[in-house]
């Protein structure tokens, strides 16, 4: 399957992208997986399963820390990049094409179920007793991303603005709204949360890797015509030309974790 239906109402070709976001798209910093290894997530021996995985972000970092990793995404191209990824650091976490709703997967299978930047585009109907089905008893679910910080006078505020041109459907929200105390609908009666937090972090990358991680988003490479894509990225070269040739861009990093009730 190519194309996952989003929120917003248009579909996104995720596999057109594999090749950037294998190559450009940092992912996670060290720091918030020394973060997780103090919350009992990505332990050696841990089974954990990784929703809407895309090119491994969690799933690769976990199974280098010996965890046993499955990782599920709807689009192949994610996934047969995932696959190359990980023979070329020779781990073995098991990648197989499937949505969060329906994994087929045994009953009871993990400790820990994962969703880095895929959230949102779940059936929360379907996908909360999937996932609960899933966890042994008192199971994490874990819920992530990570997003750069549009500081004025920034690269991160001026390719916010050159992207509103392309997509005027673009949405800067933030990862987690802190100011939303209580449990979302979807938690009551199914999981218990137990952490909430978010974080900044610079995050380092050439001019290249930044073009690169752009194109890799779903509001440009996965969701504007070819055409209009190169029209995109010509204008994101010109921007970086004043830019120094490594660029530290601040990004946000939420989280959090929820206990299988």
């Amino acid at each position: 399957m190519r194309e996952t239906s989003v929120e917003y109402g248009k579909k996104l070709d995720w596999s057109s992208v594999s090749d950037d976001y294998l190559r450009h798209r940092n992912g996670y910093p060290p720091s918030f997986f020394k973060l997780l290894r103090a919350l009992k997530i990505g332990l050696p021996g841990q089974p954990i399963l990784d929703l809407g995985t895309g090119t491994g972000a969690l799933a690769i970092p976990f199974a280098k820390q010996k965890a046993l990793v499955t990782g599920v995404d709807l689009a192949e191209g994610q996934i047969r990049a995932a696959k190359k990824r990980a023979e070329s650091l020779k781990i073995h976490p098991n990648f197989f094409v499937a949505g969060a709703e329906k994994t087929g997967l045994p009953d009871n299978s993990f400790d820990v179920v994962t969703a880095s930047m895929c959230w949102g585009y779940f059936d929360k109907e379907k996908a909360v007793p999937e996932i609960k089905r899933l966890l042994r008893p008192h199971g994490l679910l874990l819920i992530s991303s990570i997003l750069w910080v549009p500081q004025p006078g920034t690269i991160g505020e001026r390719t916010n603005e050159l992207i509103s041109r392309f997509n005027p459907e673009y949405d800067r929200r933030q990862p987690i709204n802190l100011q939303q105390k209580e449990p979302p609908e979807w938690a009551r009666g199914h999981f218990r949360r137990q952490v909430r937090d978010i974080f900044n972090e610079p995050i380092q990358f050439t001019r290249e890797g930044w073009r690169g991680r752009i194109r890799a988003s779903k509001w440009i490479g996965a969701a504007l015509s070819p055409d209009r894509i190169d029209a995109f990225d010509a204008e994101l070269e010109k921007l970086l030309e004043q830019e120094p040739s490594e660029l530290q861009v601040l990004h946000a990093i939420g989280l959090e974790i929820y206990e299988r009730a």
